[in-house]
């Protein structure tokens, strides 16, 4: 009897937390990680290149789920990815210190066995903003046009770990494809891949 007892709160329990999963249509992530770009060349007389350093960035993405196929779902989400700081490096002196970027992108996610521990890919389109420091490797002030507006796709994925009815654990990787800072030299690359990968915590509801 203790053993049937035992047997149907847990089915109990797992009812309740499937329907509550069923239940949750809406979720916002907050991340933290890092972003790293790859090197430039710059069109000159000579051989120059600008490095990138890899820097801390955030995302904060909410998603709702459209379509539930109880083994995959469909979801319409909104990311927004911020990189502060991205610092420079280069031989040309004149090239800001480092620049800022801001990401904001609608887009689609499919998400897997979204009851439970949940892999998903995503992408979207959306606009990019890119602003150079204003002081120059050299020390001087920056007096160029500092910012500029780009479009970006990102595509990636992840996976969602439950810890609590309403809570779960994220990992995830994702490329965001925009176009160049404008760094007071022409570069021979006019896109760039701004490569994410963090963690961070998700509320649904």
């Amino acid at each position: 009897m203790k053993h049937i007892l035992k047997l149907l709160v847990v089915l109990v329990f797992a009812c309740a937390g499937a329907s509550i999963a069923s239940a949750q249509e809406n979720e916002i992530g907050v991340l933290v990680g890092g972003a790293k770009t790859g090197d430039k060349g710059l069109q000159s007389t000579g051989t120059i290149k600008a490095a990138f350093d890899g820097s801390t960035a955030y995302e904060i993405n909410y998603a709702h789920r459209m379509v539930d196929g109880k083994v995959a779902s469909l979801h319409w989400e909104l990311m927004i990815a911020g990189v502060p700081k991205t610092g420079v490096s280069s031989t040309n002196l004149i090239l800001p210190r480092n620049y800022s970027s801001i990401f904001f992108a609608p887009g689609l996610k499919v998400k897997l066995f979204p009851g439970g521990i949940s892999p998903y890919i995503a992408a979207g389109l959306g606009l990019g903003r890119l602003t150079a420091s204003d002081t120059n490797l050299n020390g001087l002030p920056n007096t160029s046009d500092k910012s500029n507006t780009t479009w970006i796709f990102n595509y990636g994925g992840g996976v969602d770990v439950p810890i609590f009815p309403h809570i779960a654990l994220r990992g995830e990787v994702r490329d965001l494809i925009a176009g160049t800072p404008k760094l007071n030299g022409q570069l021979f690359d006019k896109r760039q891949h701004n490569i994410f990968v963090g963690g961070g915590i998700v509320v649904r509801w």
